[in-house]
């Protein structure tokens, strides 16, 4: 079907852009307090003033996912343009398998999203510290996976079988 492959890849860019805009800028967590700083997962910042962040445990963890994720879902986005071709092996047609990365990558992000929610929860409730757009982009970027995933599952579904039937 070809609505929901063009769907698919609308997605997949869309997170793809959600990710890579997340994982490189430095606003997932803003002070407003007295330090007005912001921090990503990669740097602080505090009046213009940058300071890269060590490599703490569930941030080092944070980032290998979401890494991992984005090479996921270029994998499963190259996967999907061949798609519009019918390509197949077997009964493992080409947007199967990019429904599959798709899904991986969107649940590696949301490990690593969980890692970094579940260590600076803590922070951000007793604190002035509060979550920002990079981080929330992130979070709208693994629905938007699944839904990409659901899409070329539906591809799949509605492509011609391989085999002696289709002659």
């Amino acid at each position: 079907m070809l609505c929901s492959r063009v769907i698919g890849i609308i997605l997949s860019c869309a997170s793809l852009i959600f990710i890579l805009t997340g994982l490189l800028t430095d606003y997932w967590l803003v002070d407003f307090g007295e330090k007005l700083s912001h921090q990503g997962l990669w740097q602080i910042c505090s009046k213009n003033v940058c300071y890269q962040l060590s490599g703490s445990g569930f941030l080092g963890a944070t980032r290998g996912l979401v890494i991992f994720s984005t090479a996921l879902l270029l994998l499963g986005m190259v996967s999907a343009c061949l798609s519009f071709n019918n390509l197949s092996v077997g009964k493992i047609t080409a947007s199967l398998l990019a429904a599959m990365l798709k899904i991986l990558a969107g649940i590696f992000l949301l490990i690593g999203m969980s890692v970094y929610t579940g260590e600076t929860v803590s922070f951000v409730n007793n604190g002035s510290l509060n979550y920002q757009w990079s981080f929330y982009l992130c979070w709208v970027a693994v629905f938007m996976l699944f839904i990409s995933g659901a899409c070329n599952i539906v591809a799949h579904q509605a492509s011609p079988t391989p085999g002696y039937e289709a002659v």
